[in-house]
């Protein structure tokens, strides 16, 4: 298993996913605190915020083995950066709606629902606050993660005529 992962920074993808899964959290902050579907414009500048820094740290990965590492590689970095990001992120909006929002977690109302949104949403116990917030923590920012882990390698890279790199999460070994 410790071959899987020798080419990846994993100090620099954990504090990288810390970073996006926080910047993330910031705008998810205050559409909790602000519970109105008007508002959830801020989940998607939060995701935004976590591809632009998943854009940077793949950048820095790029940058550190001088644009002339393999793409698989910097795709596989970027991926596990996206990964401990999305992590983070839905911990830390799980905090945050359980501390927020009282009665969150138990089986009484909650005090904070979402409002003016629209007749066919979801309909929980949070009138669809929570959904929308773990549907952005999860399902958005690995959409956008993954976008910056996929186009961004083959970008930077210097020679894209050939990959002489050894492609080292997915190496397949006694090939011949």
């Amino acid at each position: 298993m410790a071959g899987f992962f020798r080419k990846v920074n994993i100090r620099s993808t954990l504090i990288s996913g810390l970073i996006a899964g926080a910047v993330f959290s910031i705008p998810v902050f205050f559409y909790i605190k602000y519970p109105v579907y008007r508002f959830a414009w801020l989940l998607y500048l939060g995701s935004f915020m976590f591809f632009a820094v998943i854009w940077v740290h793949t950048l820095r990965e790029s940058r550190k083995r001088a644009h002339n590492e393999s793409t698989i590689a910097l795709i596989f970095a970027s991926h596990m950066a996206t990964i401990a990001g999305i992590a983070v992120a839905t911990v830390l909006s799980f905090i945050m709606l359980s501390t927020m929002i009282p009665g969150y977690l138990t089986s009484a109302v909650p005090d904070k629902t979402l409002t003016g949104e629209p007749s066919n949403s979801v309909m929980d116990k949070t009138d669809g606050l929570s959904l929308q917030v773990f549907l952005a923590a999860i399902f958005i920012n690995f959409c956008v993660g993954s976008f910056s882990g996929i186009i961004l390698p083959f970008a930077a890279k210097r020679n894209q005529k050939k990959d002489q790199r050894d492609p080292a999460p997915l190496h397949q070994h006694g090939a011949s």
